[in-house]
């Protein structure tokens, strides 16, 4: 992922993006946040680092399978991570779409719903990636 340039800075852009929305809920949804003691994205700043940290770890888990493991065996992790990616999104959705939340503010709730996006296009990058090398790998 660090040679291509285009890939990285897209995803620091809509993580910045995902931060912004998350930091940004209505007077409702400011109150869930005192109440509920959701001070990791309370501020932009806490919002920013809570979304790298999500992603950089994401990144460093991918990174690892690239680099430790041969591309069939990565392909089921990341085919894993992938589904765990896509639940995560599902779980996002089917919360945010009850009544309470739904009070929250629209740029709150897309901001909740980017970040499983952009760990899913993550996982996804890298499968399709480790399809590649696995095909390459067996018609050698």
């Amino acid at each position: 992922m660090s040679r291509n340039l285009t890939t990285t800075s897209l995803l620091v852009i809509l993580g910045i993006t995902d931060a912004f929305l998350l930091s940004h809920p209505n007077l409702i949804g400011r109150i869930g946040i005192f109440i509920f003691k959701h001070d990791y994205i309370k501020t932009f700043p806490r919002a920013l680092a809570t979304v790298f940290l999500v992603l950089g770890i994401s990144l460093f888990l991918c990174e690892v399978i690239r680099r430790g493991t041969s591309p069939r065996a990565a392909l089921g992790w990341y085919l894993m991570l992938l589904v765990l990616g896509m639940a995560l999104f599902a779980h996002v959705y089917v919360t945010f779409s009850s009544f309470s939340y739904g009070l929250t503010g629209k740029a709150f709730i897309y901001g909740a719903h980017l970040l499983p996006v952009l760990m899913t296009g993550l996982f996804g990058r890298y499968l399709i990636t480790a399809l590649f090398q696995a095909k390459k790998q067996t018609e050698l």
